[in-house]
């Protein structure tokens, strides 16, 4: 049985019995017993699936549930709720130049998460700390897109990090000249980054803009390595919420209103929620910004002359005003725009275009299409009706439903909600089937919408990619400033994987300690709902290769509503000597209608041989794949075990599944299990153990437990 956080569009060819001469022994030398094998060929069997899905549809899939088994938070919700009310809500921003969205999104949902954590509204921690509640949006967006330095960019023993994980990350496309902040993610991508250590960040520290502090997108926007693992605060929960928009077997669109209730339930709780959509207007941006942008992707073009481009790119940009061209001016422009896009024949020099429609063609991101999607306004079967509709006194109300199952391509911010939201508010003969809708906070700035607000149906069918964020705040300030995060997987992830077994199987991860420190957290990835999951802790001896060849330290179980990452704090922290070796053993258990079942939970992406095979899949649309992204999983670091004493290592699972159709386009990373650390010194000051002995040490204030290790 299996459930993934995806929408499975396709039946993909099973991997049959592709594993059965893959794995030979344990990790021990041990032979695989034929219950082992029979349960690593279902597991490439299962993987198999969510290959295929990523590579037709690239990095925007539909994260769902395959299933929802929910269970309501409460008997009833209130007809309305507002955020904004709470007064943690920050300010609306704008992500121009950028195609920044899923970024931006992320911090909106972060700050008013952080801000009800608090128990502030943005006006009081602003009086506070004398600056606003603002978080850094480049830089999750910067170091999310760019991989992890080589190691032979250091000198010999000054690689930073691990050197055993150097380059892992994301990289750009073969051919792909885009910028880094137009990769384009997902909240998949934001919560790898922030599990990772990486932000979030002040604005303060990071803001957004080039070297010069401009919004110009020819500037020098890249942040230096030092400031990749900086932190104002850390992630404690990323939620990955089931989608009121589904798929049934046949295709057909179907509501769920589980899933709205799943989202209402987060805003109770005073996180804002991030959600895609398909939105079909574009950003708006600064003439000058759009026209730097036009110039640098028809940058080299031998197709028309420097000023013929120039003069092209202007019109888009509307650095000039097309109503003061003539007509022989369009008709200049659209020989322009004919060779520039490499069209031998005028498609629409038959259509009749009026001299608006000319202009609206000439302005078009989809030149060469149909000209009746671009042109026509009367004909209905021919025209794209816009999902946004104006409405109102001064269209003061901005609603969008998207009425037919496309594929996402913005993320915005929920901040609350309104049962009684209106049908008729949204366009006439396109309107969703009941009232009811998001009060959804953009990134296109103030003047956008109403004061950068609009409204969103609980019945777009678009809607997907849902997460909400939790942090770790204390102001009595006994947070540590400096973490020692113990992590192998640096690439973010499109995909979560859970494949559920009727017995339990085990993740681990084995760490090394650098330095004198404290174990405080551990963290795990889940992928269904309502998912128990129990850390234990092992202390490895030396020469030890399986994560339990030791002594167990500390166990912990907790509960997961959602899927998605989850950190769990110890009851007992331990503290470690430098060069200790500890083992990370997850377990997770899953209640479904069959009975208990048990979950392996994986991360992957599309990886360096996806680009060439989804472009050329594509070819005919035009799509083309901007980035792809390199695992580094080396031996030791990641295994599972599907008997007890006997574990398997991860890196032989992933090689075999590279073999094998959509799986060789895959980047398979080490298993999602992470360890904070934090200094020892630090620890023995802030809780007043330096005058204590003994193994076990217990902090008068607030009860802290620590427990040396030896």
């Amino acid at each position: 049985m299996k459930r993934k956080l995806i929408c499975i569009l396709l039946v993909a060819a099973l991997l049959s019995s592709l594993l059965s001469c893959a794995f030979a022994e344990t990790v021990s030398g041990d032979a695989l017993s034929d219950d082992e094998q029979h349960a690593l060929d279902y597991l490439g069997e299962q993987l198999a699936a969510p290959a295929a899905v990523l590579m037709k549809s690239g990095e925007d899939v539909d994260d769902i549930y395959s299933s929802l088994n929910w269970t309501s938070v409460a008997d009833t919700f209130p007809e309305k709720f507002d955020l904004r009310e709470r007064g943690v809500v920050t300010s609306v921003k704008s992500q121009s130049p950028w195609g920044t969205c899923w970024s931006f999104a992320t911090m909106a949902a972060s700050e008013a998460s952080i801000l009800n954590a608090l128990g502030m509204t943005a006006e009081e921690y602003l009086e506070k700390n004398s600056e606003e509640m603002d978080l850094s949006e480049k830089h999750l967006a910067w170091f999310t897109a760019t991989a992890l330095p080589e190691a032979e960019a250091y000198p010999e023993g000054a690689y930073p990090y691990n050197v055993g994980q150097a380059g892992e990350g994301v990289y750009p496309a073969p051919g792909s000249d885009v910028s880094t902040y137009d990769y384009g993610g997902n909240y998949f991508f934001a919560a790898s980054s922030l599990a990772s250590g990486i932000g979030v960040v002040k604005e303060s520290l990071v803001p957004y803009g080039d070297s010069e502090g401009r919004r110009n997108s020819e500037g020098d926007w890249s942040l230096p390595e030092e400031q990749r693992y900086m932190q104002s605060f850390e992630l404690k929960n990323a939620n990955v919420l089931p989608a009121p928009a589904s798929i049934d077997a046949d295709g057909n669109y179907v509501y769920r209103p589980e899933a709205t209730e799943a989202i209402k339930s987060e805003l109770l709780k005073g996180r804002a929620v991030g959600i895609s959509f398909c939105a079909d207007l574009s950003m708006p941006q600064e003439p000058d910004a759009v026209r730097a942008r036009l110039l640098s992707r028809y940058g080299g073009t031998d197709k028309v002359s420097k000023q013929e481009l120039s003069d092209y790119v202007d019109l888009r940009a509307g650095v000039v005003d097309a109503d003061t061209l003539s007509d022989t001016d369009l008709q200049r422009l659209m020989e322009i725009a004919l060779k520039l896009h490499e069209l031998k024949e005028n498609p629409y020099a038959d259509a009749g275009l009026d001299r608006e429609q000319t202009i609206r063609v000439l302005k078009s991101k989809y030149f060469g299409d149909d000209y009746k999607k671009l042109a026509a306004e009367e004909d209905e079967d021919a025209a794209h009706v816009p999902y946004l509709n104006f409405s109102g006194e001064k269209s003061e109300i901005y609603a969008h439903y998207t009425y037919e199952h496309v594929q996402a391509n913005h993320a915005v911010t929920v901040v609350g909600w309104d049962d009684s939201f209106p049908v008729s508010a949204f366009r006439e003969g396109y309107q969703p089937p009941e009232n009811g809708a998001w009060i959804v906070k953009n990134s296109w700035g103030e003047d956008w919408g109403k004061d950068g607000y609009f409204w969103l149906s609980y019945y777009d069918q678009s809607l997907s990619g849902i997460e909400s964020f939790e942090y770790v705040v204390d102001e009595d300030n006994r947070q540590m400033d400096h973490l020692s995060l113990l992590d192998y997987d640096h690439m973010p992830a499109a995909i979560i994987s859970s494949t559920l077994f009727k017995q339990p199987v085990y993740a681990a991860n084995i760490f090394e300690v650098e330095e004198d420190s404290v174990l405080q957290y551990v963290s795990a990835m889940t992928g269904e709902l309502d998912t128990a999951v129990t850390v234990s802790v092992y202390l490895l001896p030396e020469g030890a290769v399986q994560p339990t060849d030791g002594r167990l330290l500390e166990s912990t179980t907790q509960r997961f509503d959602f899927a998605g990452y989850h950190r769990l704090e110890l009851g007992e922290k331990l503290a470690f000597s430098a060069g200790s070796r500890i083992g990370v053993v997850v377990l997770e258990r899953v209640p479904t209608a069959d009975g208990l079942r048990y979950a392996l939970t994986n991360t992957s992406s599309l990886g360096e041989k996806g680009p060439a095979v989804f472009n050329e899949l594509h070819k005919d649309e035009g799509r083309t794949l901007k980035r792809y992204c390199k695992a580094v999983v080396n031996p030791g670091e990641s295994l599972i075990s599907f008997r007890h004493g006997s574990w398997i290592d991860w890196t032989n699972a992933i090689e075999s599944f590279r073999n094998n159709g959509d799986c060789a386009c895959m980047a398979y990373d080490n298993l999602p299990i992470k360890a904070y650390l934090y200094p020892l010194d630090e620890v023995m000051k802030l809780h007043h153990f330096e005058n204590q002995s003994g193994e076990t040490a217990i902090c008068p204030e607030c009860g802290y437990i620590l427990r040396t290790v030896k």
